[in-house]
């Protein structure tokens, strides 16, 4: 298992991305190859004919990922299969006609590109087609030992499921006393003796042991898990493993010295003062690339409804400090009136028409690259929630105020894989989500939400 800001990713998945990007150069080189009939005619250094190849590959590589064709987690439809692959090289083509507008020394040749990807299409099908068929099969997959069946032992059951790619395959159960019906329900071996842990293991070549278990159910098997982890089989808590594969912290089952002795939460000088340079680079570009559109946005939302453009709110910041965030105005002037504060929620009465517009594409967040530049918030963080709902949550759910540990900020990760919340079990998963990215902080971990981000908002993820 690979392990990138602390999620697993399987080896099998690297491989299945660096087979596809083989496939994609080999399919336009084929197709080079065959209409100079054989001959691959030179080119100077400046027109390397190996560079523009590579340009479309990784053109053609992203625009796959942002058509969600790097997401395995349901079974395959070929046509489904097919129709999304002809949209992701059609957005590919788009892409590098304004490319190739341009730059035209980048340009192929004639007819090379089009037959170059017909080729592409008919290897990428095929692939993973090939693919899909290897993971049904559990080939490669990393078999572990689940020792508990408690409900977190059920998460992480329906994690390893819901990945069609997740790389792993529950061997067995160990549960004593008692009997949850996890086993049958994931077709999985079922032990009740914690004697049979290392010799199962060793028997059916687990190399890895999910300890899940809920102290108030029974005798921990100390002894037995000790005598494995001395063979050199690696022991996991729940909480940890659950971690690795979901992407989030689960609140609700992490214990204060879990997060305490736990690594990351590193906070280097250096890295924040890179990430502070980012904000002011980000703010200043993003500020001047939208001011042509800001000014429209503000002529239709003063058009549409009676009230101001803008839209102030104090907002809870880093270290609990109060900010005033701006966004343009998406509701009635009046939408708590009579009602004090309370959350959006979906197809929200309150949103005008234009708002509606607005939020589907995160148009209304642009005016917070001010409160970026000013040092209130930063590009990536946890979002900034009004002080009411602060203090309510804070009362209910568990870590909830540490997520004022970091400058709030106008994406982050709970928003690239969660989206808007409109209750207090929203939150919370969304506080699973900020938990993992305080934990986990990067710079090359901003970039990644940064991606993901624009992924959401050309497809409109997340929006209420």
């Amino acid at each position: 298992m690979l392990k990138i800001f602390n999620k697993y990713y399987s080896i099998r998945s690297l491989l299945f991305l660096l087979g596809e990007t083989c496939l994609i150069f080999l399919g336009l080189y084929g197709a080079i190859y065959l209409m100079y009939q054989g001959t691959i005619p030179e080119q100077p250094l400046d027109k390397s004919l190996w560079m523009r190849i590579l340009i479309v590959t990784f053109v053609l590589q992203m625009s796959l990922y942002y058509n969600d064709l790097y997401s395995f987690g349901s079974g395959l439809r070929i046509a489904d299969l097919i129709l999304r692959i002809v949209q992701a090289i059609g957005s590919a083509c788009i892409i590098l006609a304004a490319l190739y507008f341009l730059f035209p020394s980048l340009i192929l040749g004639q007819g090379i590109v089009f037959f170059g990807l017909l080729l592409v299409l008919l290897f990428l099908v095929s692939w993973r087609i090939g693919y899909f068929a290897f993971c049904q099969r559990q080939l490669m997959n990393e078999k572990i030992f689940m020792i508990g069946d408690s409900n977190l032992a059920k998460m992480i059951a329906q994690e390893v499921r819901k990945s069609f790619d997740s790389g792993y395959t529950i061997e067995a159960v160990f549960s004593n006393p008692g009997d949850s019906g996890l086993a049958q329900e994931i077709e999985a071996g079922l032990y009740n003796d914690y004697d049979l842990i290392c010799s199962e293991a060793y028997r059916l070549g687990v190399r890895k042991i999910i300890m899940a278990l809920e102290e108030k159910r029974g005798k921990s098997p100390v002894k037995n898990l000790l005598e494995c982890k001395m063979q050199g089989i690696r022991i996991l808590d729940g909480v940890s493993f659950y971690e690795h594969l979901s992407g989030k912290i689960l609140a609700t089952k992490t214990t204060p010295s879990w997060l305490i002795f736990s690594d990351g939460f590193n906070r280097h000088k250096l890295g924040l003062f890179c990430k502070r340079g980012c904000d002011i680079a980000s703010s200043l570009f993003g500020l001047m690339l939208f001011s042509p559109v800001m000014f429209f946005i503000a002529a239709a939302v003063r058009l549409s409804s009676p009230g101001p453009v803008f839209f102030v709110q104090e907002r809870v910041g880093e270290k609990g400090r109060l900010f005033s965030m701006v966004k343009f105005r998406t509701m009635r002037h009046d939408a708590e009136g009579g009602t004090g504060a309370v959350w959006a929620s979906e197809n929200d009465p309150r949103t005008t028409g234009v708002g509606k517009v607005l939020r589907k594409f995160r148009l209304d967040e642009i005016p917070q690259f001010w409160n970026v530049l000013k040092g209130e918030m930063s590009f990536v963080g946890p979002r900034p929630e009004r002080p009411e709902f602060v203090e309510q949550l804070t009362n209910t759910l568990p870590y909830y105020g540490e997520r004022h540990s970091l400058k709030p900020g106008i994406t982050g990760w709970a928003q690239v894989n969660y989206g808007y919340g409109g209750s207090e079990k929203d939150a919370l998963r969304k506080l699973e989500y900020d938990l993992f990215y305080i934990k986990n902080f990067s710079l090359y971990f901003d970039l990644f939400i940064v991606l993901k981000t624009v992924k959401a908002v050309l497809f409109s993820g997340g929006a209420r």
